[in-house]
């Protein structure tokens, strides 16, 4: 229920209605999101105060721009459509005491759009103009030189608004600044200080924080005691798909989608969608709200022409510049490509249908991720060429999480969301994997079993012999990996690859770099990673591999002259 007029309300308003209507283009996350805030301010459970969307722009606006052309001009800040309706779901839905709606919010925005002064715009209002007693802000990272990108524009703005100092008595050092009454902003690095009772706490470039986990919830913990406090995760996308912050950016997906409930956390996530061709200019400034303003179209089209000539670069400027996460900034697999395929048919409607299927299963033996795929031809209803669907099973021993606790995090939510299996114990359950292929094998026709000839023989033997599956040693050298890697490029493509979306393959087909020698390319992991797994991918080729013979020999010889 809307209270009261304003001008910035009104913009805040007519912004959301031009995302939900598609005038403006944005991606599925911003459309829900403004959605959502719409329905705040038309209904009856909230209330839009016009008169503190008034304020908190108001106040943004008294400071001045401190890099461009802008600042050159001494000229104040301006905020944009978008700012302003963060700035009004953040501030101006409050419930019937006066009291905010969101107590968390989660910003992810590509580079160069703003986004430091933005939060530093934030955090001097809830420091001085928030009318909270001995207010704490903290603006936490995980080194010193990451905190002060949000840190330093506070204190520049401080310094070079007229008036500030004088106006709210505050004291600005290089490390802190104060009031009089008692306020504090400071800069958190690392471990979170003891008996903080934070007003505000921003963690910057979260997806680069080793210690957010650790910080977000100390804050949230310390937060208890304030009436109306806020956290505020901003950040671009990174590079660590099984990491705390990529989990968080997905739980605040899936309150978007409706398949979680958090009313009190507020999500503005600008990328693209998944079914977006990234080569495809439009989409560059759909992903980036402030093109044209706090950087010029001419550099993000300068940018959009290196990730299309200089394949090396594409992995970084897609993560850094349309929010695309990935798991590696050499990334050998597109993951906007692979995300535009999460389309498979559901698992039901494949089974006991008579398709033919291959299935590869890269197995491994004490603390480590064993995964079968099974890659299912569903045949074209018009007759046209037919679609491999791929579906994974992952298994991991128990024990391992407490093994390697830089994946125990995303491990756990796998396991609880059926995307990973956990086995008892500290080794591979090869009853468990016998079990699945010989399931998977009544339900296709299944043209053969790839494993791998160092960790499957006593498996061979026995599924040959009793269940009379079609099992083949699959060596994962060069020339037997490097034909089912260029058949996946094309299919992938072409949308002729499709898999269910489990997210650990997701993470595991990132993590993909291609080794090289000679003209030849096999699935490795990236250097000096031993943790970022690549099991699922490599069972995806080695099925691939198998279904791509197209020879008079048999399979057998096939790979025994590759070999």
């Amino acid at each position: 229920m809307r209270q009261g007029k304003g001008h910035f309300a009104d913009v805040a308003i007519h912004y959301a209605e031009q995302i939900v209507a598609g005038e403006i283009p944005a991606c599925w996350q911003i459309v829900a999101s403004c959605r959502a805030f719409l329905a705040d301010v038309e209904g009856d459970t909230w209330t839009f105060n016009a008169a503190k969307v008034e304020r908190v722009c108001r106040f943004a606006e008294t400071f001045p721009y401190l890099e461009g052309p802008l600042a050159s001009k001494k000229l104040k800040l301006k905020l944009e459509p978008w700012q302003v309706w963060i700035l009004a779901a953040l501030f101006g839905l409050v419930d019937q005491h006066g009291h905010r709606k969101h107590r968390e919010a989660f910003i992810e925005i590509p580079r160069k759009n703003g986004k430091s002064t933005f939060a530093a715009v934030i955090a001097l209002y809830m420091l001085v103009a928030d009318y909270e007693p001995r207010a704490q802000v903290y603006i936490g990272a995980t080194a010193l030189n990451q905190a002060d990108f949000c840190f330093q524009p506070c204190r520049d703005m401080a310094l070079r608004a007229p008036g500030f100092v004088g106006h709210w008595g505050t004291t600005i050092t290089k490390k802190k600044i104060e009031t009089r009454e008692g306020s504090f902003m400071e800069r958190m690095i690392g471990d979170p200080p003891d008996g903080s009772n934070p007003h505000l706490a921003i963690l910057d470039e979260a997806h680069e924080n080793h210690n957010f986990a650790r910080q977000r919830g100390t804050m949230q913990t310390g937060m208890g005691a304030r009436t109306q406090p806020l956290l505020v995760t901003i950040t671009t996308a990174g590079f660590n798909e099984a990491g705390d912050c990529r989990l968080l950016q997905a739980q605040c997906e899936q309150i978007l989608s409706g398949e979680l409930t958090d009313i009190r956390r507020f999500s503005a996530i600008y990328t693209i969608d998944p079914k977006d061709d990234w080569r495809d200019f439009e989409v560059w400034k759909k992903a980036n709200p402030n093109v044209g303003i706090s950087f010029s179209e001419a550099r993000l089209r300068e940018l959009y022409q290196t990730a299309m000539d200089v394949p090396s670069e594409k992995p970084v400027l897609l993560t850094k510049h349309l929010n695309v996460w990935q798991s590696s900034s050499t990334a050998w697999v597109n993951m906007k490509d692979w995300d535009g395929n999460a389309d498979a048919l559901p698992w039901e409607e494949v089974i006991d249908k008579g398709y033919r299927a291959w299935i590869g299963a890269d197995l491994s033996r004490l603390l480590d991720t064993t995964a079968i795929v099974a890659l299912v031809e569903v045949p074209s209803l018009d007759g046209g060429e037919a679609t491999y669907h791929a579906y994974p099973t992952i298994m991991l021993p128990e024990m391992a999480i407490q093994r390697q606790p830089k994946n125990a995090v995303a491990y756990r939510e796998w396991a609880a969301s059926d995307e990973l299996v956990l086995t008892p114990d500290d080794e591979t359950d090869f009853a468990a994997v016998e079990a699945k292929l010989v399931k998977l094998c009544g339900q296709f026709q299944v043209q053969g079993v790839a494993v791998d000839q160092w960790q499957a023989a006593s498996l061979s033997q026995r599924l040959r012999a009793h269940y009379d599956v079609p099992v083949l040693t699959y060596p994962q050298n060069f020339q037997n990996m490097h034909p089912p890697m260029s058949k996946f490029e094309k299919l992938i493509a072409l949308g002729k690859l499709k898999h269910n979306g489990n997210r650990m393959m997701r993470w595991m087909t990132g993590n993909v770099v291609a080794g090289r020698h000679g003209e030849f390319i096999r699935p490795t992991k990236p250097p000096r990673m031993d943790h970022a797994k690549i099991d699922a991918f490599v069972s995806l080729m080695m099925a691939l591999g198998l279904a791509s013979v197209d020879a008079p020999a048999p399979v057998e010889v096939w790979l025994d002259v590759l070999d």
